[in-house]
């Protein structure tokens, strides 16, 4: 082979190599932008979960807080009951003397 026909040889395979390097690198930058919205949505999702773990920890606060109240409420509840059967219980006495029952 004479030099022309080596040196357009040897341009051939480096135009060759050439476009195989402008498809990888076409790939690489699918791949790329591919990799940067999985990025984007993985933050979203932090940050959605780092909201919903906060919002769990104020309702557990307040849960604690209601648990902690419960025995209180029972006892004003168990008044409460003891109160409006006494006062029924008035009631119907009174109104049982009115009629001649008593």
């Amino acid at each position: 082979m004479s030099d022309p026909e080596v040196l357009a040889v040897r341009l051939e395979a480096l135009h060759s190599d050439m476009s195989e390097m402008k498809t990888v690198l076409n790939k690489l930058s699918d791949a790329l932008t591919k990799l940067a919205l999985i990025e984007q949505t993985q933050s979203q999702t932090t940050g959605s979960l780092e909201r919903a773990f906060r919002t769990l920890e104020k309702i557990e606060a307040r849960v604690a807080a209601l648990e902690l109240a419960q025995p209180k409420n029972d006892f004003a509840s168990t008044w409460v009951d003891r109160i409006i059967t006494g006062t029924v219980g008035f009631a119907a006495a009174i109104i049982a003397n009115q009629f001649g029952l008593m």
